[in-house]
């Protein structure tokens, strides 16, 4: 008995022929090419999508079913289809997305990826809450404005029942790694998830070091449409190669001649390894998590390309950047900020006298003072000791750190003797906390102080 060889080959739809921005259209475009779809089924979603417009249209009239702008009903129809795309999305096999058309009517998917949208809207007002508590000091007007302004100007038009693939913002600022083509939250999610790790990764560099890059990269890039990112990872990772501190992004010029002699002659392939090599050695030196990780290395070959270019064309201090201090100087302005209510300063006060642990007052500075001019009083007003002074200085960043030595005239001549006796011993204490800094640490000081104007 002969085996039957006429099989019916069974057609997989192809993820990479499917739009991102039109999903539900192209899975049927592509159903229909694979022999997925009878005409039967083609003209019941036709129909299915028709009457779930008209009863759309009705919600969109408050129940009156007048006539609408024929512009207002493609807009409509266009957001009914996004959501239910948004929905066939979350089937990881495009094949399952097919036997969902296939046995689901239009409005129950519909359903389906309207709930979908408002758990993608939480998610994204969590990230941009997040991002927008910890964003780096930049003078670039563009990015504080399109995270913050921007993105609050998105969600207050947003209007997913009726315009679920709108986006109704520009969203200037420019992410380094090209996102797929997307609409409405899914656009807005991605972008903001982006803007998340390339803002963590930035956190590990201090401000002024940025500003002083990015000084030396255009110099007038506080106007500028340019993303902040791309020429920090690129100096790090140049530092890396270089063998200098990292932490200071100046690759050096001694460290920019070792890259066009290391780069020499190499082929792009070759290139991008020792970036990559060079990229793992950062997640080390700084712990950073998987994600951060992962989006690092998709930015790594427009890196490569860009060092390819700027080889053959003797240009490499374009990619991998240095600092400019002197023609450009940063000047960060720096607050101490308000002081808490006099009742409220005396419970706090009492509460750190009282412990016997400085473990525990430190706990109770960190979760009672959020300002540093409340925590200048506390070290002039609690009796504290030399030892429980220098450790609570170790809890704060460089620039307060910076902003006190400024106040408190360390790195002047005046004599001592102009101080109270507590403001002495607090000067005394900055004075040995920045001596036992060691020498990257204490060049990053020096700059900090020099570039941080203190207000009122």
């Amino acid at each position: 008995m002969k085996m039957n060889k006429n099989l019916e080959i069974i057609n997989i739809i192809e993820k990479e022929k499917l739009s991102d921005e039109f999903y539900f259209q192209s899975l049927l475009e592509q159903g229909c090419l694979k022999g997925f779809f009878a005409d039967s089924d083609i003209n019941r979603i036709q129909y299915e999508c028709l009457a779930f417009l008209a009863h759309k249209v009705e919600l969109f009239n408050a129940g009156d079913s007048s006539s609408i702008r024929v512009e207002k009903a493609q807009s409509i129809m266009a957001s009914n289809m996004f959501t239910i795309g948004l929905w066939l999305k979350t089937y990881q096999n495009p094949d399952d997305a097919i036997t969902a058309l296939q046995t689901e009517q239009a409005d129950e998917l519909y359903q389906k990826g309207r709930t979908h949208i408002d758990t993608l809207v939480e998610a994204t007002k969590a990230t941009h809450s997040k991002l927008s508590g910890q964003l780096i000091d930049t003078k670039n007007v563009f990015y504080r404005t399109t995270i913050e302004d921007g993105i609050n100007g998105f969600f207050k038009l947003y209007y997913p029942d009726f315009g679920a693939h709108e986006i109704h913002i520009t969203a200037d600022y420019p992410i380094c790694n090209t996102l797929p083509k997307l609409a409405g939250i899914e656009f807005i999610h991605a972008y903001l998830s982006a803007l998340y790790q390339e803002n963590q990764f930035c956190r590990n560099f201090s401000p002024v070091v940025i500003h002083s890059l990015l000084c030396g990269y255009e110099k007038d890039y506080q106007e500028l449409l340019i993303n902040i990112y791309e020429p920090v990872l690129a100096a790090a990772i140049g530092c890396v190669i270089a063998g200098t501190d990292v932490h200071m992004l100046d690759i050096s010029e001694d460290g920019s001649g070792y890259l066009r002699r290391f780069f020499n002659g190499k082929t792009k392939t070759e290139i991008l390894a020792i970036i990559q090599n060079a990229a793992h050695d950062l997640t080390l030196i700084f712990n950073l998590p998987y994600e951060l990780e992962s989006y690092i290395q998709k930015s790594l070959s427009s890196i490569a390309d860009k060092t390819v270019i700027a080889m053959r064309e003797q240009s490499l201090d374009r990619v991998f950047c240095r600092p400019c201090y002197h023609e450009h100087k940063p000047k960060l302005y720096f607050s101490f900020g308000d002081k808490m209510d006099d009742g409220q300063y005396r419970k706090v006060v009492d509460e750190i006298m009282q412990s016997r642990f400085l473990q525990d007052k430190i706990v109770i500075i960190k979760e009672r003072i959020h300002s540093l001019a409340d925590l200048e009083d506390v070290l002039l007003d609690s009796d504290l000791a030399r030892d429980e002074i220098i450790a609570i200085l170790h809890e704060l960043s460089l620039p307060e750190i910076a902003a006190l030595s400024i106040k408190y005239s360390i790195m002047s001549d005046i004599e001592a003797i102009e101080y109270r006796e507590q403001e002495r011993a607090i000067r005394e204490c900055l004075n040995d906390y920045v001596s036992a800094l060691p020498q990257d640490q204490r060049e990053l000081f020096i700059k900090t102080s020099e570039a941080i104007e203190v207000v009122c």
